[in-house]
């Protein structure tokens, strides 16, 4: 051995063992306490959600680092019997591209379909739609942003955003879609602003905390999922968007989108069980006025909804 040559430091084994446990023990305090990091890195386990109905699983989730934060998720198994998706229709008086549909809050949409015979369960926003400001409890015509098709026929035409698209044959699919999109084959398409999740890996965005919705799809395609982020409020002060794709990808999706948020972020229910005559309630807490109300106690917080452009709704022949 040359005199030159330096002599490489020993570790003993046992040291090596040890730093290699600790390092261990520190990645597990990490994940346990940031839920953030830990939902990049696993999936949820869907036995210990809520059965809303045949094919539709929904799960509540609180976290308290980095903040304070309560999101909810779904999971829809499109491959189950008798379940459909339904989205927002052209409005009769329909002029493409200025008025194409009537703002409705999701709420009103899971009404008008239950008066309208159609057994919808559960709803929610879709696409961002314009003029934006305008009445947020109004249902005034509007234009949406991207690709909606209702039941075959056109309601908005593709703009280059990512859309959840299902076949005439009830295949699911996530794409970029435009104008000259070939449209022949596709029965239903909801649109949002980008992809926050591509190949199960959350996309890098901006730092901006918001209410969230977001659509995803796992990689087999069998299955929607769907995220929804309080925000602007004492109980839950947003996410950014690639917080959102870690939530879908936690939660089972491999693509998934960022769709309309903000005020528009809004989950409703049909619950079969409530007392009340209007059984349409709301899962989440919106703030659909687009007021800030994170300087109020969390007991003086009123939920508001949106009239939204457009929405999602999955009804269930059981």
């Amino acid at each position: 051995m040359s005199l030159t040559t330096p002599l490489k430091k020993r570790i003993p084994q046992s040291s090596t063992h040890t730093a290699s446990f600790a390092t261990a023990i520190a990645w597990v305090l990490l994940l346990s306490l940031n839920p953030w990091a830990s939902a990049q890195n696993e999936l949820y386990d869907w036995s210990r959600g809520k059965r809303l109905s045949a094919g539709i699983q929904f799960a509540r989730v609180e976290v308290n680092s980095p903040r304070k934060v309560v999101l909810y998720g779904l999971r829809v198994d499109t491959q189950t019997e008798g379940l459909t998706f339904h989205t927002t229709g052209r409005r009769s008086e329909w002029v493409e591209g200025k008025t194409e549909t009537n703002r409705q809050t999701s709420r009103n949409f899971l009404r008008t379909a239950r008066a309208n015979g159609i057994p919808m369960i559960v709803a929610i926003n879709a696409d961002a739609f314009s003029p934006w400001p305008a009445p947020y409890d109004q249902e005034t015509p509007t234009d949406l942003s991207g690709l909606a098709i209702s039941q075959g026929i056109i309601v908005s035409r593709g703009s280059g955003s990512p859309s959840l698209l299902r076949t005439k044959s009830g295949q699911f699919r996530i794409g970029v879609t435009n104008h000259q999109t070939d449209t022949s084959d596709i029965d239903l398409a909801v649109s949002g602003f980008a992809l926050c999740l591509a190949d199960g890996k959350p996309l890098l965005g901006g730092k901006d905390l918001h209410p969230r919705t977001g659509l995803g799809l796992s990689e087999d395609h069998r299955y929607v999922v769907m995220v929804i982020i309080d925000g602007r409020q004492p109980a839950s002060a947003g996410a950014t968007t690639e917080e959102l794709g870690a939530w879908l990808k936690h939660f089972g999706a491999h693509r998934g989108i960022n769709m309309d948020g903000g005020g528009s972020t809004t989950i409703a229910w049909w619950n079969p069980n409530a007392e009340d005559k209007d059984k349409c309630q709301l899962l989440n807490r919106p703030v659909g006025n687009g007021s800030t109300a994170k300087g109020l106690t969390e007991s003086n917080f009123r939920p508001s909804e949106r009239a939204n452009g457009n929405n999602l709704g999955i009804s269930i022949r059981e």
